[in-house]
């Protein structure tokens, strides 16, 4: 019972930042985007090799939402926590 305490307590903090990081995130590009920028003015206008669903935690025609923002990445944090739970899940199976 203590174990599910700190997984509750685990995704309430994930939760926080996925609710808080959109509205306290930097607008200014990162190093990575900063750099390339300077490398090659060109290669961020490049189309994508591929097509992603969310591209910058967005979805299309509601870039300027926030809250778009705050439930694209709680959409991430799911798929995530279900991907690592399928994986822990085959992995504590197959010790057994």
């Amino acid at each position: 019972m203590e174990n599910n305490k700190v997984y509750v307590g685990i995704f309430i903090v994930a939760l926080l930042v996925c609710i808080l990081s959109p509205f306290l995130a930097s607008s200014a590009p990162d190093g990575l985007e900063a750099s390339a920028e300077k490398i090659n003015p060109k290669l961020l206008e490049a189309e994508q090799a591929l097509n992603v669903s969310m591209p910058d935690y967005t979805i299309e025609g509601m870039e300027d939402n926030p809250l778009v923002g705050v439930a694209c990445l709680i959409v991430g944090l799911v798929i995530s926590l279900a991907a690592c739970y399928g994986v822990f899940y085959l992995i504590t199976k197959r010790n057994k």
